[in-house]
């Protein structure tokens, strides 16, 4: 047993599980888990999907910014975080954290979770999500909510948008195509050797267009100008009607 300077005498075993404690609040707060998981992950990454990100040099090489996508498959968020030239964090839901292994896995790799039943549990959230901008790190964020079910894209919530006009991060549209095919709304497995491309448009800087302030109708066009964009990217027919949102993962 170890010594300690209190008179306390410690196992090895619990050095070992104050060390792993302190190495859990490091990943849940910095990520620092980060390329761990996606060295990790990266044979089955490659080998079950054949990816293809266009234009990945638009996402800006340093700073904030706010990547926002369409949302086909619960694979895009899987994709986005490692596929392109910049760690993404993501807003998750907590239930993935319930299990210890997912929670070391998504937290660790950067995910902000958020319980969409408690509404009070969003502005802690959001919080946080303004806390990764200000440290320079990139947030991903899904504007229409949830997973689309019916193939269609969806009128995206104001929520990035109102990021962008209160921290001046760039927003970074992006198309995702494919991901559907490697893992459709149900399926349990991921269908190997699938195509799926990642679509990378130009930033957009709100403080640019001539918006200095989050209001109601700042937060509406800025909105519906990123969702024209990424409309532009993906295959996706657009219709101007929130998708539903389910209880299943996303």
């Amino acid at each position: 047993m170890i010594e300690c300077a209190q008179g306390d005498r410690w196992t090895v075993f619990d050095v070992v599980r104050q060390v792993a404690v302190q190495a859990e609040r490091d990943w849940r707060a910095h990520g620092t888990a980060y390329e761990f998981v996606r060295v990790l992950t990266a044979p089955a990454r490659r080998l079950l999907v054949r990816l293809r990100v266009e234009h990945a040099d638009r996402l800006p090489e340093e700073g904030p910014a706010i990547v926002v996508a369409n949302h086909v498959s619960f694979f895009d968020s899987v994709l986005l975080m490692f596929a392109l030239p910049r760690p993404v964090a993501f807003l998750g839901k907590a239930e993935y954290t319930d299990n210890p292994i997912t929670n070391w896995l998504f937290c660790g790799a950067g995910m902000i979770p958020v319980r969409r039943e408690s509404p009070g549990d969003l502005p802690r959230a959001f919080d946080e999500v303004a806390e990764v901008l200000r440290r320079g790190e990139v947030i991903g964020v899904f504007p229409e909510g949830t997973r689309s079910r019916d193939g269609l894209l969806h009128r995206g919530h104001v929520g990035a948008a109102h990021l962008a006009l209160t921290t001046g991060a760039p927003l970074v549209p992006v198309g995702i195509n494919g991901t559907d095919r490697v893992l459709p709304t149900g399926a349990r497995l991921v269908r190997p050797f699938r195509h799926a491309t990642i679509a990378v448009g130009e930033p957009i800087r709100v403080s640019t267009r001539g918006y200095t302030k989050s209001t109601n109708r700042s937060r509406r066009e800025v909105t519906d100008l990123f969702m024209a964009e990424i409309r532009r990217l993906c295959s996706q027919r657009y219709v101007d009607d929130y998708a539903v949102t389910s209880m299943e993962p996303t």
